[in-house]
């Protein structure tokens, strides 16, 4: 099985985790091409000026790149996946499907109706579409008049191979947050006392003065060291963006995969998705996690019962799974 995978490339993208478990499951040769991400800073603001306010001409320069990319390949492929795309015009799309000799799948794992985009008005050219929450994927059937047939639910999961270096848990009396600042996250965290959460994220040194003066801000937190965070923290904190907000979001995954346990804000379809798990404790209101937090300092050893439980249930939501899903629903149309 040869597959050609189109997205972001960077070293905890989607795309290369996908990759990484196509390999494992035996497929003879996977390739992985980017989206145009200039190194050069003013060329960087430039296209990122164009992405908010020009998104055509955006699209335009990302659809000539890839077409290079394409050509320079010269080979053909059984499967072609496109995660997002949302720049991708008819010609693109075109060309990717005379390269894919029995599927071309688009995997959506953003919002495609908030995220700018054009593909909408091309979905339909795909052979299947893979989405990551059951509301959206009503949504494409619905308002985009897709076959019920083609789309497909797949969740976001865990990076299994990340477990292989599990040590001794020491758990810390903290909250954990990571990921990146905006104005909203900041203002939310920002009624959370300071001397129970630890935040890991980029962009943070956009936040006012006297937040970044009271609350412990590190870096980026990826990889093995996400996973040793999560597993050491008494509670991982999770809030929706708009995009996500009543949904189901990747960190619901990542914190129960890597043996934590989940402080969330409410979410109906996460609650129905996790309604057998017991390492999710849900919030409405943030003002009250401070109280909150002292009930649940206090009953921590039955805390960490419930994630020794819960990671038997997890265990089959692993990007290994979802891969593996992937390719056994593929094989049904070839």
């Amino acid at each position: 099985m040869n597959i050609l995978i189109i997205g972001e490339n960077n070293f905890n993208s989607l795309e290369r985790i996908y990759k990484k478990n196509f390999l494992i499951l035996n497929c003879k040769k996977v390739n992985l091409i980017s989206f145009w991400k200039p190194k050069n800073n003013f060329l960087k603001k430039i296209l990122n000026i164009q992405e908010k306010y020009f998104f055509e001409i955006y699209s335009a320069i990302q659809n000539y790149l890839l077409k290079k990319k394409l050509n320079s390949l010269k080979m053909t492929y059984d499967i072609i996946i496109v995660f997002n795309g949302y720049h991708f015009d008819k010609k693109i799309i075109s060309l990717l499907k005379n390269r894919a000799q029995k599927s071309l799948i688009n995997i959506q794992t953003d919002n495609i109706f908030i995220k700018k985009n054009i593909l909408k008005l091309n979905i339909k050219m795909f052979d299947r579409i893979y989405v990551w929450s059951k509301s959206i994927q009503n949504k494409i059937n619905k308002k985009l008049k897709i076959k019920k047939n083609k789309i497909f639910f797949l969740p976001f999961g865990f990076d299994q191979t990340l477990l292989k270096t599990t040590k001794r848990q020491n758990i810390s009396n903290s909250i954990l947050f990571y990921g990146s600042w905006d104005k909203n996250r900041e203002e939310l965290l920002n009624q959370i006392n300071p001397k129970l959460i630890r935040i890991y994220g980029n962009g943070w040194n956009n936040a006012k003065y006297y937040f970044k003066k009271n609350y412990n801000i590190k870096g980026e937190l990826i990889g093995n060291n996400l996973k040793r965070e999560i597993s050491n923290s008494l509670l991982s904190l999770n809030l929706f963006r708009d995009q996500a907000k009543n949904l189901i979001n990747m960190r619901s995954f990542e914190v129960l995969g890597y043996n934590g346990t989940l402080l969330s804000e409410y979410s109906e379809e996460q609650l129905s998705f996790f309604k057998n798990f017991k390492s999710i404790i849900y919030f409405k209101n943030i003002k009250k996690i401070n109280n909150l937090f002292k009930k649940i300092n206090s009953k921590k050893k039955t805390i960490l019962k419930f994630r020794k439980k819960d990671k038997l249930k997890i265990n089959k939501h692993s990007y290994f799974s979802r891969a593996k899903y992937i390719l056994r629903n593929e094989k049904k149309f070839f």
